[in-house]
């Protein structure tokens, strides 16, 4: 076989290095890197990230809109500090525009994009069974193909902001040990069917009253002290 050359091949997506820097600081987040209360020292981040200040003031900027990072002028910059009440809250809000999300999308989604989607679903549900965690990656995957079918500028605006927050809101008990992998198959398993059959209705409202299902997680977050009071 012939060697390719350069214009065989298409040119590798260049990225901007402020979302490059906001991907490594988002995963710190969510994966307690970087914890609640934590304040953020520029010039640390700057020897951490091996990149000027520009990114990674952007990167916080981005953060700050998606309600993951606090910034108080002239005070601090510190990682959010949520209490129990914000995230009872978060986790409502989110699921509710999720639900939306998920309403407007499903019958918008074409042959290739919901065959995507069951098989994210189809991992996210065996993991789930298998008492495992979902990858991060493939839930985020899921919701940029719903994004793309919804094609809805205010969705877009709406979950940018609400999405990050419930992921890490949500994952930050797990890695204390608080995690109802049951529940979490059978809504996953039930959104996998409504999707497959094309039904928004049925998809929307599973994710509309998955929240209506936390009463055990919502208790041993509050007894574990994920959370401030």
């Amino acid at each position: 076989m012939p060697i390719p050359t350069l214009t065989d091949q298409p040119p590798a997506p260049r990225r901007l290095l402020r979302d490059v820097v906001y991907d490594k600081m988002f995963n710190a987040i969510i994966d307690g890197t970087l914890e609640f209360g934590e304040r953020l020292n520029d010039d640390q981040l700057v020897a951490w990230l091996g990149v000027s200040r520009t990114p990674v003031r952007e990167a916080i900027a981005k953060l700050a809109d998606q309600a993951l990072v606090d910034i108080e002028a002239n005070r601090y910059t510190r990682i959010v500090d949520p209490s129990y009440d914000e995230f009872v809250d978060t986790v409502d809000v989110g699921y509710a525009v999720w639900s939306l999300l998920v309403e407007r999308a499903v019958p918008k989604l074409d042959k290739g994009q919901r065959a995507e989607v069951v098989k994210l679903l189809d991992a996210r549900a065996k993991a789930f069974k298998s008492k495992k965690e979902e990858e991060i990656p493939g839930l985020i995957r899921l919701n940029e193909i719903l994004l793309q079918a919804a094609d809805s500028t205010a969705l877009d605006r709406l979950w940018s902001n609400t999405g990050p927050r419930l992921l890490l809101l949500l994952r930050r008990p797990s890695a204390n040990g608080i995690f109802d992998f049951d529940v979490a198959a059978s809504f996953t398993t039930t959104l996998r069917d409504a999707v497959k059959a094309d039904d928004a209705a049925a998809a929307a409202e599973a994710v509309r009253m998955q929240p209506a299902r936390f009463e055990g997680l919502y208790a041993a977050v509050r007894e574990a002290g994920v959370y401030r009071s």
